[in-house]
């Protein structure tokens, strides 16, 4: 357990009672300590009503991201409102293009529920353990996770969705299988965001090339196999 207090620039009083709500309807319990974190959210482990282990990720409001706002929200569309409702819009955005790949098949993180600035969804692990970041786990089978990431990537293409940020630190290993997480900067496939596509396949052919492996796809091989005209 931690203290909320560690924690402060986390649980302002609008995250508090998003939580608040949350628990009430049965998402989650107790929050327990921070399973990841980045500039722009963290991570906790909880279990819900139905005694499902659950990751419940909140976006800050205390950043600064908005002022001056990333390409890969603009090119999101606009968003009407203030500071806080851009930030409610981007988790909100993350849930349905999350739940677009979890419906298609891939090994995502299922999302249960997402109300404000807070996303609860299925926890990749067990028993409060997290399966370990692919950038830190060892002897994998190279050649299935390569064509496995790579194939995620096309199916994702196929129904207009691009991760946005793959790489070895946004995998995790579960059960020896490669699991894709942080959606928080997906975007819809078109010509304007191709290039997030093409940087995905890049990223992902050099971590495995570091790896030793050989037999991969180029960017545009990918975008060929996804078919699309952009």
């Amino acid at each position: 357990m931690f203290e909320r207090k560690t924690y402060a620039h986390v649980f302002d009083q609008y995250t508090v009672t998003t939580l608040n709500k949350l628990e009430s309807d049965g998402y989650i319990g107790q929050l327990f300590g921070a399973l990841g974190s980045g500039k722009e959210s963290y991570v906790f482990y909880s279990v819900d009503a139905q005694e499902r282990e659950v990751a419940v990720k909140i976006h800050r409001h205390s950043i600064y991201s908005f002022k001056k706002i990333p390409e890969y929200l603009k090119l999101r569309g606009k968003s009407s409102g203030g500071f806080l409702k851009r930030i409610d819009d981007w988790m909100k955005y993350e849930f349905t293009l999350q739940t677009k790949a979890f419906s298609i098949g891939l090994k995502v993180s299922e999302p249960y529920r997402v109300y404000n600035n807070v996303m609860v969804m299925k926890f990749i692990g067990k028993d409060g353990l997290a399966a370990p970041l692919a950038v830190f786990s060892k002897g994998f089978a190279v050649d299935k996770w390569y064509n496995a990431i790579i194939s995620d990537i096309i199916q994702m293409g196929k129904v207009g969705i691009i991760h946005g940020d793959l790489s070895a630190y946004n995998i995790l290993d579960f059960n020896g299988e490669p699991y894709l997480i942080d959606f928080s900067q997906a975007l819809k496939l078109s010509s304007s965001t191709k290039s997030f596509l093409l940087r995905d396949v890049n990223n992902i052919n050099q971590w495995f090339l570091r790896l030793k492996y050989r037999d991969i796809l180029s960017a545009e091989e990918v975008e060929a196999r996804i078919g699309k005209s952009l």
